[in-house]
């Protein structure tokens, strides 16, 4: 049976190792990670056996990079000299771009393929993983490789092949301007006394703004551009929705997010 390396045992980590031991697809699962994140990894099941990044990678026919993007670089960097000729090497960073480059410049000896389930909750660390994370999500791959694209339909993702620029500046759009409103928004309603009457609506859409920032800075710091891109055309459209109103047009404004709405949910 094929061995699994898992560099950084957070949340999706360790739901990816409780995902794969319970597929069975991987014999044996090692965790690389800090000494109480790995501990709490073995706690709950969702790898064999916790082992220095320089132990781990050797032995691994699959190594998957689970930490903050900037992490990631700095790990891909070292991991050359590590690998097996034949070993498969992704990613789940939130961006894809930055982690390409580098993977294409330091990874020589093995394959790299840049992968990112869409997939996540507020909470972080073992404690809130699950092995059904990925049940029904996206998984976006940067190429078409049926092992990976095997293993993330046995984990329940559905896999989608897209370009590292590509994945960039659309999760700009599903992903990263959301977050951006939420912690806004919350930012906003702070001190204005409206905790009495925030009903499911509010609490909806703040539900983001619980985020770590120590997560968010590395996709802040590298989708920079998409960003301020997709920022910039909503404050643009926010200024269109005071117009409609202004000018009694908030039908028209309801009946095109209602289908944007009904489209993201096909």
């Amino acid at each position: 049976m094929k061995t699994l390396a898992i560099v950084g045992t957070g949340l999706l980590g360790s739901s990816f190792g409780l995902a794969v031991k319970r597929s069975g697809i991987y014999g044996r699962v090692l965790g690389v990670s800090s000494a109480v994140v790995v501990e709490k990894a073995l706690e709950i099941g969702a790898i064999d056996e916790a082992l220095p990044l320089e132990q781990a990678i050797p032995q691994a026919d699959l190594v998957l990079l689970a930490q903050p993007v900037l992490r990631i670089l700095t790990t891909i960097e070292k991991l050359n000299g590590m690998l097996k000729p034949d070993a498969l090497v992704t990613d789940v960073g939130s961006t894809k771009s930055a982690i390409c480059v580098a993977a294409q410049k330091h990874i020589t000896n093995a394959k790299f393929v840049g992968g990112h389930p869409m997939a996540g909750r507020e909470v972080r660390g073992p404690d809130g993983a699950s092995a059904d994370l990925f049940q029904s999500r996206p998984w976006v791959l940067t190429e078409p490789v049926p092992e990976l694209i095997d293993l993330v339909e046995s984990l329940g993702g559905r896999a989608v092949i897209l370009g590292p620029e590509v994945h960039d500046r659309l999760v700009a759009w599903s992903s990263h301007l959301p977050q951006l409103l939420s912690t806004t928004l919350a930012a906003l309603l702070e001190g204005r006394g409206v905790d009495p009457v925030a009903g499911p609506g509010v609490l909806d859409m703040t539900r983001l703004a619980l985020s770590s920032i120590d997560l968010w800075d590395d996709i802040l710091a590298t989708n920079a551009g998409n960003i301020d891109e997709a920022l910039a055309q909503m404050v643009g459209a926010l200024e269109a929705t005071r117009a409609s109103l202004r000018s009694g047009q908030a039908r028209a404004l309801f009946g095109r997010g209602n289908q944007g709405a009904l489209s993201l949910r096909h």
